[in-house]
């Protein structure tokens, strides 16, 4: 062994001792969970599903951003408040300034905020929720923009807004992105947002986060709700920080909570409001559930049956689902799972189980909540960009496509631009189409006029090909993981 290699030896090993011991920031990694054999049998699931299903929450519980959102004190409510008697929706309930981002795995120029606030369901009843603030390094300068307070000096920064709505991370109190590590979205819509200069103001939705709630999910309008008053919670903390003028964002879940905020700011508009970006959206939610597969269906139908069953006081789960449907579903709630739990019990024994009834979406109940929850064919405030990929088994673009003609037809001086693009799916439209609804957003801010009339565009790409079509709606190539020790 040379000198130059015994020499180098030696250092690293004294260079070793001066460091200290590595731990985990991080107590939910290598997550032990295991089920009871009492749900187990409740719940009437094979070895096969028992093994997936643990393995499942393991995984969910180590996105967690230092610990178990259930187990987070942020989420909890003070003793200060009476959830029977909660200030005016849209007021702010407690404030985390600088969220510890060493648990987090976020783009290194940015910082978070989270907060609490009152927030509206679909019956209007006040409840509490969640909510982050993503802040960039710096804002992206336009003219015009206003502070959200009258009684500060024009000088200094403003933040221009976008209000952002999520896709769906789950149906528990343990899904509030604000407590996983990437946010969920992270490179498809927060992060890309705010690295271009742009607060990112984004609800968790009630019933994800704080406990005690129950996620009304795919009540659209609930969490148009959810949208709208997180905003103004926001801008009521940082009045001098935060523009009034504001652009709603959203994709999946989100995208049609995009097009629902869009139709509520027509009914009930709020200043400051440039125009809404609806991607990959659902709009008749029951049309693109009956084009999907089963096991999306079993997951999304018994999510969309809790919601209804805090709606509708004449509505339970069982009208809906199977007892082993109702079964499943009060075990997901029962362990505090997330979208990929939920989805191993969704898939029934690879469909040997029955989880929805039959007739389910003939019933009074199913009709009733497409009427309620329908985007398209009804009044919207404009300007609106939606942008749709042609392969996406979720939001089926058919069904996407019928809303935006119905909506042209009934309001053909509506500011509407569709586009889509050719052989993408769910998610990947949103790289698909990033240059073009990243440039939409500043455009809104700058003060471009959009001209009145429907507008439809099909992109391709040049070449021919794309990596999008062949990976399915969940294509994500990438994992980010943040290493605190730099090795």
């Amino acid at each position: 062994m040379s000198f130059l290699r015994i020499s180098t030896l030696l250092y690293l090993l004294a260079v070793q001792d001066t460091f200290a011991l590595l731990d985990s920031q991080n107590n939910t990694f290598n997550s032990t969970f295991r089920l009871t054999a009492q749900q187990i049998a409740t719940a009437n699931l094979s070895a096969d599903t028992v093994q997936n299903l643990e393995t499942a929450i393991q995984y969910e519980r180590s996105n967690n951003a230092g610990y178990l959102i259930q187990d987070d004190p942020f989420y909890i409510l003070g003793d200060e408040y009476d959830l029977d008697n909660l200030p005016p929706q849209g007021t702010i309930l407690k404030v985390e300034e600088h969220t510890n981002l060493t648990l987090y795995t976020l783009p290194n120029s940015l910082s978070m905020s989270r907060f609490l606030y009152v927030t509206e369901t679909f019956n209007g009843t006040s409840v509490p929720a969640s909510a982050y603030v993503l802040w960039p390094y710096q804002p992206r300068s336009f003219q015009n923009l206003t502070k959200c307070s009258s009684n500060v000096s024009e000088d200094g920064p403003v933040y221009p807004v976008v209000a952002f709505a999520h896709g769906t991370s789950g149906q528990t109190q343990a899904c509030a992105p604000s407590g996983l590590r990437n946010l969920w979205d992270q490179w498809n819509e927060p992060f890309p947002i705010a690295l271009q200069g742009y607060a990112v103001v984004a609800p968790d939705y009630a019933g994800l986060g704080v406990p005690n709630g129950i996620s009304q999910y795919f009540m659209l309008p609930a969490q148009a709700n959810d949208l709208y008053h997180a905003l103004a919670a926001a801008q009521s903390q940082w009045p001098t920080l935060l523009s009034k003028e504001f652009v709603v964002a959203g994709q999946s879940q989100g995208g049609g909570v995009a097009w629902s905020a869009a139709q509520r700011q027509h009914n009930r508009p709020v200043d400051g409001y440039l125009g809404t970006l609806a991607a990959s959206p659902f709009t008749d939610v029951l049309a693109a559930i009956a084009a999907d597969n089963e096991a999306q269906n079993n997951g999304r139908v018994a999510g969309i049956a809790q919601g209804l069953n805090t709606v509708l006081p004449d509505f339970s789960l069982s009208d809906w689902l199977t007892p082993v449907g109702v079964a499943r579903w009060n075990l997901i709630h029962d362990i505090l799972g997330c979208g990929v739990a939920s989805g191993q019990l969704s898939a029934a024994e690879g469909g040997a189980l029955q989880i929805l009834k039959t007739g389910w979406n003939e019933s009074w109940s199913a009709n009733w909540y497409r009427s309620a929850v329908m985007n398209g064919g009804k009044p919207f405030a404009g300007p609106m960009l939606i942008i749709q990929g042609t392969e996406d088994p979720n939001a089926n673009e058919p069904v996407v496509t019928k809303s935006v003609n119905e909506t042209c037809e009934l309001f053909p001086e509506a500011q509407l631009q569709y586009i889509r693009y050719h052989n993408v799916t769910h998610t990947p439209v949103m790289m698909a189409a990033h240059h073009t609804w990243m440039d939409w957003i500043h455009d809104r801010f700058t003060g471009l006029e959009v001209p009145r009339g429907c507008v439809q565009q099909t992109f391709s790409p040049p070449r021919g090909i794309n990596g999008a079509q062949f990976k399915g709606w969940m294509s994500q190539m990438w994992f980010v993981e943040y290493d605190v020790y730099g090795i």
